[in-house]
């Protein structure tokens, strides 16, 4: 197993570093981003054999608000948390013990900025991960079992039982019952946070 050394981890790698290696995950999104998008479990899988637990600690601040300009939703008012090392050292108290596997919405920016803050305080077993929460989520259901993605959606034209709604007029409604997920590669511009 080679993935921790080499500080990444796909989110394949980091779903075994996190069941069976004792590795937490610590969510450095927004806490509107987590809201707007979605959240690791709450709960965690009947597999999981390790400590490891879900924490979020934001490393930026940012509200998510219609820009009329832009005609959507962006990410806003960003600023620095200034809480973010003092709130992770709360949390993982000793550096050299600690196993934590960073993420954010892509595995990018955030995230190399986070490790980069974590290398600097002294922890040692940090991985970053690829494709952050969003690749995750692709993979991955809210109890942690795989989707079966990418899917292939067929539309069902006989049945024996009155119908109503999208399915029953005939319609062809591309993946109608396709579920959505954020773009894995988050086009927000995040700023850079002081070390």
């Amino acid at each position: 197993m080679d993935y921790p050394d080499k500080g990444i981890a796909n989110w394949e790698e980091g779903r075994c570093l996190f069941s069976e290696h004792g590795y937490s995950i610590l969510d450095i999104r927004s806490k509107a981003e987590i809201d707007q998008i979605g959240n690791f479990p709450r709960e965690l899988p009947s597999d999981h054999l390790g400590p490891g637990r879900f924490y979020e600690v934001p490393l930026i601040n940012a509200d998510y608000r219609y820009n009329s300009e832009a005609g959507k939703k962006m990410m806003t008012n960003m600023e620095a948390n200034p809480d973010f090392m003092s709130e992770v050292r709360r949390i993982f108290p000793d550096p050299q013990a600690a196993r934590i596997i960073v993420c954010c919405s892509d595995g990018r920016n955030r995230a190399i900025q986070a490790l980069e803050a974590l290398d600097a305080a002294g922890y040692v077993n940090i991985v970053g991960l690829r494709g952050g929460y969003n690749m995750w989520n692709r993979t991955w259901d809210a109890k942690m079992r795989r989707r079966n993605l990418p899917g292939v959606f067929q539309e069902e034209w006989q049945h024996g039982a009155d119908g109503g709604g999208v399915h029953a007029t005939g319609a062809s409604f591309e993946n109608q019952d396709a579920f959505q997920y954020a773009d894995w590669k988050d086009e927000t511009e995040w700023i850079e946070v002081p070390l």
